[in-house]
């Protein structure tokens, strides 16, 4: 049976989700070009310039712009880092997509009759852009739809490694609400997505756009604001990073099974404990890019300032705002819950340790990052004071996991296969 709770913040959240709605929509400055780009406010967790920048989607197209592709990115519903917030200029689509709720919900817009005359917020992006690629993190149904009436490529590029199953139902999915091509990030993945084939998606492996960026032979091309020499610390005598995860937060109540786990709502107590023992270690926090961009967290925001203050050798507002790449290079190891942040840890030749009772042994999540287990990437454990004081004094970094991704040659490939896609989409239904 329903609890009162949930019930009362289900309640809630749908009222505060009503008062808050954001409407903004610039539509207006749509124009023609050759690649759309779509992503959300989660998916921006690094700044530059002051502005929010995504590591994925604004790499990718920041490359096809300097092979001198017109580019438009677009924010997924309901993005507030628009406009002159976020790298690139995204342009907001929420009013029209608030229409297109509001008609569907009023009208029941099923029936082809009325579809027929009712032109949904992505078809009028498609009208006017005529793109013929669209790369996206993250997608509605009604998006692929339209990009395949709009003899539109789409590509799906995974924000996350070592997938070793298929996510958000697409398994279940008619084709027609399916991108057309997934670009997986590592060969697990790929293997995972490959059941998708027999619908016509296809699935290919793809460096990782951010992290080739970080490659020696590119470094000298970094923004400076991302130089790894702006981290080197000589006071302390190692750095270890704490990946920070949103469902953890039990007063927000997202995710109920996890809601009772930590008292603060971000990490354990036993990690503060460890941090007392550790004064010539320093820690950086990393919050998750849905803590740092949404208001509803700013308790936990405060908390964590707090904490700094009474912890010197801590932070948390740099770590959470610069490359994952270049943090995790300065440090020694990466503590996290059940984060895919040991998959991008390990390309960088760091250890993980992962805390969440749900990834230990005879759980339920127990084959969660059994490659990285095998090959000494990651530690799963129980949580206890001495066994992470014992681990974070003894970890130490490694060979490079995925060294090859970072091949310039490779990623040359990658944007060759999805050019050769832009004239040879067609609408399959």
């Amino acid at each position: 049976m329903t609890s009162i709770r949930s019930i009362i913040w289900s309640l809630k959240n749908k009222l505060t989700s009503i008062l808050t709605l954001n409407l903004k929509d610039t539509t207006s400055l749509l124009h023609k070009c050759d690649v759309l780009f779509f992503c959300h406010d989660v998916d921006r967790g690094v700044d530059l310039n002051g502005k929010a920048y995504s590591p994925l989607i604004d790499s990718v197209r920041d490359d096809f712009e300097s092979r001198g592709f017109a580019c438009i990115t677009i924010a997924h519903p309901w993005s507030v880092m628009v406009g002159v917030k976020a790298h690139g200029s995204p342009i907001a689509i929420n009013g029209g997509y608030f229409i297109d709720r509001l008609i569907t919900k009023i009208f029941r817009v099923n029936s082809k009759r009325i579809a027929n005359r009712y032109r949904n917020v992505f078809h009028k992006v498609f009208s006017i852009t005529e793109a013929k690629l669209i790369i996206t993190v993250g997608c509605s149904d009604t998006l692929c739809e339209e990009a395949r009436l709009a003899n539109c490529f789409h590509v799906e590029l995974l924000h996350g490694i070592g997938y070793t199953f298929i996510p958000w139902g697409w398994g279940e999915k008619a084709t027609k609400h399916l991108p057309q091509a997934i670009a997986t990030l590592d060969d697990i993945s790929a293997g995972s997505f490959s059941p998708l084939n027999k619908l016509g998606v296809e699935v290919k492996t793809v460096p990782h756009p951010f992290w080739r960026r970080f490659n020696l032979r590119n470094s000298n091309n970094l923004p400076m604001e991302w130089s790894l020499a702006n981290l080197e610390s000589s006071k302390f005598k190692k750095q270890i990073l704490v990946s920070l995860q949103w469902a953890y937060a039990g007063d927000h109540g997202e995710h109920t099974q996890f809601s009772n786990i930590l008292n603060n709502g971000l990490f354990y107590e036993e990690i503060a404990e460890v941090i007392e023992y550790t004064k010539d270690i320093f820690w950086r926090f990393r919050l998750h890019p849905v803590q740092l961009r949404q208001k509803k967290y700013v308790k936990l925001r405060a908390f964590l300032d707090e904490f700094v203050k009474k912890n010197p050798n801590t932070e948390w507002r740099q770590s959470s705002v610069l490359p994952f790449p270049s943090l995790i290079a300065q440090c020694s190891g990466n503590i996290s819950m059940s984060s895919m942040s040991c998959y991008d840890s390990a390309a960088m030749g760091v250890p993980s340790i992962m805390l969440c009772p749900t990834v230990q042994p005879g759980s339920i999540y127990e084959n969660r990052f059994a490659d990285l287990v095998r090959e000494g990437y990651v530690l799963k454990s129980p949580v206890s004071v001495e066994g992470l004081k014992s681990w974070v004094c003894s970890t130490e970094k490694r060979s490079p996991r995925m060294a090859g991704l970072y091949e310039e040659d490779n990623w040359t490939d990658a944007v060759v296969w999805m050019l050769s896609k832009m004239s040879s989409s067609k609408y399959i239904a």
